[in-house]
């Protein structure tokens, strides 16, 4: 999708084995479309055969015209030899990479080797890097600590936590009980991090596109709001095809999960925005009438719950559901895991989300209702992933997923060493479950700053007829400019209920247009 800036804007691609950049600066007095960067993209021959890694680089920027800057100690003695043909330039880049173990820095937003561990030295680096799952525990910076409670930020019903990675700038991580291990998904807005013995690893997970490198590190120092963990292994995904931070309206960098779930007792003040860890010794479980207790399996250090849907055709269906904080959605459901669950009659085809491997789409449509213990939600509005992709991680039996749609309803308490969900409703829970009822999908590109553009028009929605069209960018959404606005701020609004009247004003080629539509429900 185009995107356009405003005064100017400085697109810098960083090479990922190599210190190689380039800086494409684009200045105007209105906004301009930014095109993408084809240099990666672009096609190089090279043939070395132990030829130092110095004149490799040296003649792949000449190639392209490049400035580049390198530690001379980095390729110092380095010999390589290399037989390519006629492929993009990212694909020599990655070879390299894929062929040593790598430690990073990054500062000022340009990625720097730090050090070049060949491969046939890896047990070298398996003695020194601690990967003991049961030795990375968090722990309270004051060991006379009982307990501690800290704000969240949050954006589509996602909890966004702080985090300090080895002394790192502050880095926003989703908290997603979906999550082994920490991952590292983006950068934006980050002047210093550094990351220990990098392994290349394939990582597979749900989108479009085929499973992926990211990059294992060890012996890293985690630092969240008064806790701290030494030797956590840390996972890091950079890829164009996994930005949320567009999808949010804020600057995120990663995910975090299981490893800080499984020493505390974790509860999670939704109405209020507040997370308190407590240590189980000393958590006092005050249950109340109100309070729902459910138990917790366990399956790959991941959460699931066992509870009965209504479909919309009114037919009860016990389903084993993953509880996924990560998730925006009320419940995702797979068509091929029970015959009974299937698509509502009316549904609409959808943009579900971002997942490691691209864009996620499906459809979307009500079911009759969810039980949570004793208590039933009416109508929840379901997600139905494409069966295919689907099926590539979703075990036989588990049918689908429960989604921060649903928990955002209750105080939520986890208690993962007493293998149990505690669920307290708060006035959320008689909220009716709505949906975006425009047409349009909207993101933030430059996240945090007041730029909104619309990706994607729904055919025959209330936008359509509206005259929207993509890539049109959002100047006013009813009489409030985008300048007072945040991308959660757009969302919740078309979402809010039905025949609400939402006027609208956009630039598109350098001219303001107005227009308005009512939002209107489908199903």
């Amino acid at each position: 999708m185009k995107t356009k800036t405003i005064k100017s804007l400085v697109v810098q691609w960083v090479t990922i084995a190599l210190l190689i950049f380039v800086s494409v600066i684009a200045s105007a007095q209105e906004p301009e479309p930014v095109q993408k960067n084809p240099l990666m993209d672009q096609n190089i021959s090279i043939f070395a055969e132990n030829e130092s890694l110095k004149n490799v680089i040296q003649r792949i920027c000449d190639y392209f015209n490049l400035d580049y800057s390198y530690n001379s100690k980095l390729v110092e003695g380095k010999q390589i030899s290399l037989n390519i043909s006629n492929k993009p330039i990212r694909y020599v880049l990655d070879k390299l990479m894929k062929d040593y173990f790598l430690i990073f820095d990054i500062e000022d937003n340009i990625l720097v080797v730090r050090d070049y561990i060949p491969l046939n030295e890896s047990v070298k680096y398996d003695q020194q890097v601690k990967f003991t799952p049961g030795k990375n525990l968090f722990e309270f910076a004051n060991p006379r600590q009982k307990s501690v409670t800290f704000d969240f930020k949050t954006a589509s019903n996602l909890i966004i936590i702080p985090v300090l990675i080895n002394d790192s700038d502050t880095l926003n991580f989703i908290l997603d009980t979906g999550v082994r291990y920490p991952i590292i998904t983006e950068l934006p807005f980050v002047n210093k991090l550094n990351l220990n013995f990098m392994q290349p690893i394939t990582v597979s997970g749900l989108g479009e596109g085929e499973s992926l490198t990211a990059y294992r590190s060890g012996n890293n120092t985690v630092k969240i709001e008064g806790l701290v963990s030494y030797n956590q292994e840390i996972h890091m995904v950079i890829s164009e095809d996994f930005q949320i931070s567009q999808v949010l309206g804020l600057p995120v960098h990663g995910l975090i999960g299981f490893n800080l779930f499984k020493d505390f007792v974790v509860e999670i003040d939704y109405e209020n925005n507040k997370l308190t860890l407590s240590k189980p010794e000393y958590y006092r479980d005050r249950v109340n009438n109100k309070d729902i207790v459910m138990p917790l399996h366990f399956e790959h250090n991941k959460p699931y719950v066992r509870t009965t849907i209504m479909t919309d055709k009114n037919e009860e269906v016990s389903v084993k559901l993953l509880v996924d904080t990560g998730a925006s959605d009320a419940i995702w459901l797979s068509t091929n895991s029970d015959d009974r669950i299937g698509l509502p009659e009316k549904h609409i085809e959808s943009f579900l989300g971002r997942g490691l491997n691209g864009d996620l789409y499906g459809k979307k449509g009500r079911i009759g209702g969810i039980w949570v213990g004793p208590l039933i939600l009416y109508e929840p509005i379901v997600a139905f992933p494409e069966p295919e992709l689907v099926d590539q991680i979703i075990s036989d039996d588990r049918n689908g997923t429960l989604g921060a749609e649903i928990l955002r309803r209750f105080y939520v308490t986890f208690d993962y060493p007493g293998k149990q969900i505690k669920l307290r409703p708060t006035s959320r829970v008689k909220e009716e479950f709505n949906y975006n009822m425009s047409g349009l999908d909207i993101s933030n590109p430059f996240p945090g700053m007041p730029v909104f553009t619309i990706d994607k028009v729904r055919a025959n929605s209330p936008a359509y007829y509206a005259g929207l069209m993509e890539n049109d960018q959002i100047l006013d959404v009813n009489r409030t400019s985008h300048r007072s606005l945040s991308l959660n701020d757009i969302n919740l609004l078309l979402q809010s209920k039905e025949d609400r009247k939402i006027s609208m004003t956009v630039l598109r080629n350098g001219e303001e247009i107005k227009t308005s539509f009512t939002l209107q429900r489908i199903f």
